[in-house]
């Protein structure tokens, strides 16, 4: 999809807003249910709320009350969260579990308005190991696990709590698992604390562009990742360690795409200013906003990961088709028992009976398939069946009228000659 008007629009509203101006009102006519849609899609649509509020344009009802229902999910939020989050750092801390915290508490300040973080959750970093332990205890504080797409667990708890626990396996780069493994082991404790740790300024920018590279190459990287990596830049920007985080950069191969994303979101959210090659960064925008299926070329060429995502799951499918093909030929003894009752007791058998299966079906197969090269329609049966049966009525009519005319050529000689004895016996005299 190319990058319509409603999409740069979204993009100026979410600018405004994030920078405290004053919302442009629409220069053409707006789809507002598109913008809705994408919004809500990317996780933004609370935000957006805050930039219409002032618009003196025509908006459908129905979908300003919509932007609406988002803003106050995000008004609720803040606080169930924050009261959530001190309690489960308090139960892990408990329990022994050596883990990090992405602050919700720390994010909601980035923001000009608390209620404008675009984080629905609270997001646990911890060693793959401790993954079971974490769950049953969330499961005792009433959490039950959600399905997500997200990369990782999500817990969720009455009235709206959502707990978001994730390991090394949440990136697809080995490098990347090497560097959070490293991360986790490495923090220090948490200030009163003994199993808690703690990321600097500088760890929490390389987490958020490892998480922002590894989502981009994946093609589902969102408007909300990006608008809280920038909040976050904007007020913190100033304790980053730059020597540092380059040199973490290098050893991730991650440079330059860094360096890119920041360029473009500069564009969006800054100034925007002493920005070259501005083909890249449309192509990078029709990357985001398509998720992955426009701008693939050009963003291959500065983060060859995409590639390297895109032929494992490449892969992974030929994998799994494998795999389904092997099950099928070859199942497992339950399912053949049901077929062939006679192994329950001559299991050892199993590898003949597989042999039977397969020949079973093949013959049935190449049985079908003769069946459907000579096989006759019934309407073509019903038509030849008419045909040879008028034909057979059109013959037996000709044979009758055949039989009829004989009939009546036999008796007309029989009666000339009947004519002829009679003038015979007139002529012979008494």
């Amino acid at each position: 999809m190319s990058k319509g008007y409603e999409e740069r629009y979204l993009m100026t509203l979410l600018s405004s807003v994030i920078n405290q101006k004053e919302s442009p009102e629409p220069l053409r006519y707006l789809n507002w249910d598109k913008m809705f849609r994408i919004a809500d899609y990317h996780r933004v649509a609370h935000v957006v709320y805050y930039g219409i509020m002032g618009l003196d344009v025509e908006i459908p009802q129905s979908i300003r009350q919509r932007f609406f229902g988002k803003y106050l999910e995000s008004v609720h939020r803040v606080e169930r969260l924050r009261s959530a989050e001190r309690q489960v750092q308090t139960l892990l801390e408990r329990n022994g579990i050596n883990c990090f915290f992405l602050n919700y508490s720390d994010f909601v300040k980035c923001y000009p308005i608390e209620e404008m973080c675009c984080r629905e959750f609270i997001e646990i970093g911890t060693e793959k190991k401790y993954a079971q332990v974490i769950r049953t205890l969330l499961w005792d504080a009433d959490f039950e696990e959600r399905y997500t797409e997200i990369r990782g667990e999500l817990y969720y708890r009455v009235p709206g709590n959502k707990v978001l626990c994730f390991n090394q396996t949440m990136f697809f780069s080995r490098s990347m698992q090497k560097f959070y493994i490293n991360l986790v082991r490495s923090l220090p404790n948490k200030k009163g604390q003994n199993h808690i740790k703690e990321m600097n300024a500088s760890e929490t920018y390389l987490f958020l562009m490892c998480r922002l590279t590894d989502s981009y190459a994946r093609g589902d990287i969102s408007l909300s990742q990006i608008m809280d990596f920038w909040a976050f830049y904007k007020t913190q920007g100033e304790f980053f360690l730059w020597p540092y985080i380059y040199e973490r950069l290098k050893e991730l191969k991650i440079e330059e795409f860094a360096e890119r994303l920041e360029y473009l979101i500069l564009r969006w959210f800054g100034t925007g200013t002493g920005i070259e090659n501005v083909e890249i960064y449309d192509n990078m925008e029709s990357y985001i906003f398509s998720k992955g299926t426009e701008g693939r070329e050009v963003s291959e060429q500065f983060l060859p990961l995409i590639k390297t995502v895109a032929d494992c799951y490449s892969r992974d499918r030929k994998k799994e088709e494998l795999g389904r093909l092997v099950a099928w030929l070859f199942p497992d003894r339950e399912y053949m028992e049901t077929i062939y009752p006679a192994l329950e007791k001559a299991g050892a058998l199993l590898p003949v009976f597989w042999l039977i299966r397969l020949e079973r079906y093949f013959r049935r197969m190449v049985g079908s398939r003769m069946e459907e090269k000579f096989r006759i329609s019934k309407k073509t049966l019903f038509r030849f069946m008419w045909r040879k049966y008028q034909g057979v009525k059109t013959e037996e009519k000709v044979e009758k009228e055949e039989k009829k005319e004989r009939e009546q050529e036999e008796q007309k000689v029989q009666k000339e000659q009947e004519e002829q004895e009679e003038q015979k016996t007139a002529e012979i005299p008494n």
